[in-house]
């Protein structure tokens, strides 16, 4: 049986604010990913910033260290729910350190969207939507 855990305070009021007629507030700069967590099974969602270029979706997990949500996409990825624009598509999630394949070209795909990340403790989780 899988259970959901609810967002905490802010994150809840961006998720609803995400998925209202008035989401095109938030909509062009942050999504809802959504994925059932590696090890406790339980259903996540929070909003993100995101970059988007084509069928992929590329998300800083910055201070990453203190966060704990991106590694549930470490080593070969997994399936999450990506909710742009109030439309959900099937996604496959991979985080990616700086080093890693593939890194330097999210790093961009970011970057044409958003600043570099300034701080050396962050990590790249880039999605490929399924269904585009």
């Amino acid at each position: 049986m899988t259970t959901a855990v609810r967002p905490r305070g802010g994150n809840r009021t961006v998720l609803r604010l995400l998925a209202s007629p008035l989401h095109g507030l938030l909509s062009g700069r942050v999504c809802e990913v959504a994925y059932t967590g590696a090890v406790t099974g339980a259903r996540h969602a929070l909003p993100v910033e995101y970059a988007e270029d084509h069928d992929r979706v590329v998300v800083l997990a910055a201070h990453a260290s203190l966060k704990r949500w991106w590694r549930n996409f470490t080593g070969v990825g997994r399936r999450a729910t990506v909710t742009i624009r109030r439309q959900a598509h099937d996604a496959h999630a991979v985080a990616l350190a700086p080093g890693d394949p593939g890194y330097d070209d999210a790093l961009t795909v970011y970057q044409r969207r958003h600043r570099a990340p300034q701080d050396v403790d962050h990590r790249l989780v880039t999605i490929r939507l399924l269904d585009r």
